[in-house]
């Protein structure tokens, strides 16, 4: 009978990661950029788990491209493609869709989290003027002339970029390189590629998968209760 409840426990604390999840989604459906994630169970590991282990709830990203919208700020930047921005945090690489530039009081690039924007071949990207032409290759044009090239990158294998905060992620691939095809537009954004309407599906799908392990455990303890009562009644 332990079996029954062990099953029960994992249904319901599936349930709640589904509902986490989607939270965290919905949380970020206005984030520039942002990418939602999605949760699954690996079933196949599950059942062959031995009883009492947790069932596993893999969390991936869901990578596809989300709306461009016009924003007129001539730091904004969006991607049409595959890639992700190349930006620096202190002495780290990160990656990102988000595209919220800013010139700071040096004349960087900045993220709203203080990330430096980079560009190809490495090097933070700077302004001197109060505004730049951004090309669709990347190419910086500040007072008429050609500064540099914003760093677009991508990898062979997506499944090695792991999530940093909400828009943010760190490589392991050794294959990040320039995303030669991907189209930079100016004074755009990419918005969050989260729906709404997705979201409240997975939330009727974990709330009805919770009630399933309510369930369980309810007939769980009828199923203890009549034992006890035929058992000690015997007595």
């Amino acid at each position: 009978m332990s079996g029954l409840v062990d099953s029960a426990t994992a249904v319901m604390r599936m349930a709640q990661m589904r509902l986490d999840v989607t939270a965290h989604n919905v949380a970020n459906i206005a984030t520039p950029g942002y990418k939602r994630r999605i949760g699954f169970d690996e079933t196949i590991a599950a059942r062959t788990a031995p009883v009492g282990e947790p069932v596993a709830l893999s969390i991936h990203v869901d990578r596809a491209q989300a709306p461009l919208s016009q924003t007129g700020n001539p730091f904004d930047l969006a991607i049409s493609g595959d890639g992700y921005f190349r930006v620096r945090d202190g002495d780290r690489t990160l990656y990102t869709r988000q595209g919220q530039f800013r010139r700071d009081g040096e004349g960087l690039l900045v993220t709203p989290q203080g990330y430096v924007l980079q560009q190809v071949g490495g090097g933070d990207v700077t302004i001197d003027g109060a505004t730049a032409t951004i090309m669709a290759d990347g190419t910086i044009v500040d007072a008429g002339r050609p500064v540099g090239r914003v760093a677009v990158d991508r990898g062979g294998d997506p499944a090695r970029m792991t999530a940093v905060g909400e828009s943010f992620f760190a490589s392991t691939d050794a294959d990040m390189a320039e995303a030669t095809d991907a189209v930079v537009r100016q004074g755009m954004l990419e918005a969050s590629n989260v729906s709404l309407g997705d979201e409240m599906t997975h939330t009727m799908v974990a709330v009805r998968q919770a009630e399933s392990g309510a369930k369980l455990i309810q007939l769980y303890d009828e199923l203890m209760g009549r034992a006890a009562s035929v058992f000690g009644g015997g007595r």
